[in-house]
């Protein structure tokens, strides 16, 4: 099935239920904040409009994968194990109450010297990184792009040579990068380098720094400034750029180190803070994964965890007014230690003291979660699953938390539950290939955040289907795609490790091409006849392996459709959260909570038609708020509307023509179903 098809069917369903809203709607107090056509503001005034952010981690900033000039950026991207970035996922996080979105990008993999003796960027990764930012660019979205996971910046031991080099690749690069957004208003920020760091010593790496690593990357940051300023454009010369000190610590002593070059304009300070560290991301024995309401919680060592909070947040506060520029938290997050409850508490003080200090906070995403069985993973900061865009179950609290910690008046954040894995629920064609199949499945031993510790599944019988004639099909079980990893005979060091194509909408089916797997290997030297071996590796998560197919390319379709329940109801009294859960036996199921004032007890599984009620003259269909937009407010104030058309009428009898976007003289969930499927562009038009 279509996923968005499936996820209109599912709201529908939704509501279809008048004990139950459609989406996870909540209108607070405050209005959200977007940052069209921004120019003429001070970096202060562009942060207060950064009400809360979120990384695309781990996708552009893939690095050590092997990828070079001529590699293509899709190829390139989803060597980690995520999906390419699409339009619906950034239209998500913003639907999700986000207003910022930071792209990490990794650039030495994807430059070379040209005939003049610079670092020239390819042509197709500059045109990819830019595809990516208008993504979020076209949702009137905060953007904040940077060079991250250099092997430039980040280098065993920093020397004047080391600068040298770094100096001369930061110029190119930026010089570049300044030059191809050179119109892009204020919503556009560039941060200048990501946690430089010399990685000699876990000690040295992750500490405070010393006088030599400060100055060290205040030259480098001074570099930065001096190109981005001078590339000449009137957007670059008020354009936000973000300066990170050591690491980019959290500890005020590297903070205050950072120095802001004379005459820079605006610039904001670089700051991650995945705190209190000991509740956040540490397995170790002084760990406490506890974060109690009461604000009584310590880590092993003692210290008390919202105390440690309110302390950063304070320092910050100070700093960023000693030195006359924000501060931004690139990056912050809470490990899932299947722990939501500490995670919502936990949320509430760190954003909370955030707000206080008028400090924007950007949440770290790696899509990485919380497996039951596995170990323990302080890297588990997966929070909105990107092959089909709704949220993790475990995280969608703590998101709804953050937005009504930092006051954002409208989110949808609709919830996704995986179905366990059944072979029932697998379509399979006649035609297919069995390679390898197994009920209970065999797992690998991939975790945490580095891409290549992965364990892997091998399998036999497959060279006879390695041509253009066919794909390979893997069923599996895993929040990052596992990879198609072919061994070939030159060396047994020659791996050649393949990403799915991002095709399938499907829980637990992955495709590779053979087009994607000859180009590996032909990039890596090697030719593809040359394969022994062929396996199923994790990459980042832990996967459990179920099978694998080769499938003729010109194979038609699997077009049986899975059989649809009704929908099951939870009541629950009024001024309660109410919970709808809709299975698909053979996909998924999925649940969307929606916070009502009153929710109506009582439950119908027929279409819910509001009272007859006057139409006037429609402005726009689909605008029941009469905001001119559609949006999926208009959808959640109609569905309240057609729950209790007393509790929830609507403005004026233009609002109920608007309303009427099937044009049957009623307004009913026929309605609501419609502008689902516009809102998710299913549909274009309401004719």
């Amino acid at each position: 099935m279509n996923f968005k098809r499936k996820i209109a069917a599912i709201a529908t369903a939704a509501v279809c239920s008048l004990s139950a809203l459609s989406l996870s709607l909540v209108n607070l107090n405050k209005d959200n904040v977007y940052a069209a056509g921004i120019s003429g503001k001070t970096a202060f005034e562009i942060t207060e409009q950064m009400t809360i952010g979120w990384n695309l981690g781990n996708t552009l900033d893939c690095a050590n994968t092997g990828s070079t000039y001529s590699t293509a950026p899709m190829l390139a991207v989803t060597k980690w194990g995520n999906p390419e970035p699409t339009q619906e996922l950034f239209d998500a996080v913003k639907a999700a109450g986000f207003n910022t979105v930071r792209i990490p990008t990794t650039w030495y993999e994807h430059i070379q010297k040209n005939s003049s003796g610079d670092w020239e960027i390819s042509p197709d990764w500059l045109d990819y990184v830019k595809m990516t930012v208008d993504f979020a660019y076209n949702n009137d979205m905060f953007v904040i792009l940077n060079v991250h996971h250099e092997d430039w910046v980040n280098v065993s031991q920093f020397t004047d040579e080391t600068k040298a080099a770094a100096a001369e690749k930061l110029e190119d690069i930026w010089t570049q990068v300044a030059e191809k957004f050179k119109d892009y208003d204020q919503r556009l920020i560039f941060e200048g380098m990501n946690e430089p760091r010399q990685t000699y010593d876990p000690a040295v790496e992750w500490g405070e720094g010393d006088a030599y690593s400060w100055q060290y990357i205040n030259d480098l940051n001074a570099i930065f400034v001096d190109v981005v300023r001078g590339q000449g454009s009137a957007a670059n010369s008020e354009r936000v750029l973000m300066l990170p000190g050591y690491v980019a610590s959290s500890s005020a002593t590297t903070v205050r180190q950072i120095a802001i070059p004379e005459g820079s304009g605006n610039v904001a300070l670089s700051v991650h803070a995945y705190l209190p560290y000991f509740f956040t991301m540490a397995t170790d024995s002084y760990a406490n994964h506890e974060y109690k309401a009461d604000g009584s919680s310590a880590s092993g060592w003692g210290g008390n965890y919202r105390d440690e909070i309110n302390t950063f947040f304070n320092n910050m506060n100070t700093i960023q007014k000693e030195k006359n520029a924000p501060v931004i938290i690139g990056e912050f997050s809470a490990s899932d230690f299947n722990n939501t409850e500490s995670r919502i508490n936990w949320a509430k003080d760190y954003l909370g003291a955030a707000e206080n200090a008028k400090i924007p906070c950007v949440l770290w995403d790696n899509n990485a979660v919380y497996t039951e069985g596995a170990a323990e993973s302080g890297e588990n900061h997966g929070y909105i699953n990107r092959k089909n865009n709704m949220w993790y179950e475990n995280s969608a609290p703590v998101i709804e938390t953050m937005m009504q910690t930092v006051g954002v008046t409208n989110y949808s954040i609709p919830v996704y539950t995986a179905q366990d894995f059944s072979w029932d629920n697998m379509k399979v064609g006649s035609d297919w290939v069995e390679i390898y199949k197994s009920t209970e499945g065999q797992k690998t031993l991939g975790a945490g955040d580095e891409p290549f510790e992965w364990g892997n599944v091998g399998f036999s019988g497959f060279n006879s289907y390695l041509n253009e004639n066919y794909k390979f099909v893997v069923f599996a079980d895993s929040s990052k795609a596992p990879a198609l990893t072919l061994q070939n005979t030159n060396t047994t060091d020659s791996w050649n490790v393949v990403s799915d194509n991002g095709k399938s909408t499907q829980d637990y089916v992955y495709y590779y091409s053979y087009e994607d797997m000859k180009a590996i290997v032909e990039s890596n030297g090697d030719s593809i006849g040359n394969t022994t071996n062929m396996y199923v590796s994790a990459r980042g998560a832990v996967v459990t392996v179920y099978g694998v197919y080769a499938v003729p390319v010109n194979s038609q379709p699997v077009t049986t459709e899975p059989v649809t329940t009704e929908p099951v109801t939870t009541e629950t009294q009024p001024t309660e959260t109410t919970v709808t859960t809709t299975e698909e036996p053979t996909e998924t199921t999925t649940q969307q909570t929606t916070v009502s004032e009153e929710p109506s007890t009582e439950a119908s599984t027929q279409e819910a038609t509001a009272p007859s009620t006057e139409l006037g003259e429609p402005t726009m269909y689909g605008d029941v708020n009469l905001d001119d937009e559609v949006t999926l407010a208009d959808i959640a104030m109609l569905t309240k509307y057609v729950a209790s058309s007393e509790l929830y009428p609507l403005k004026d009898s233009t609002a109920a023509a608007n309303a009427d976007v099937d044009h049957d003289g009623y307004i009913s969930s026929g309605d609501a179903q419609k502008m689902i499927e516009f809102v998710l562009k299913v549909i274009r038009t309401f004719d």
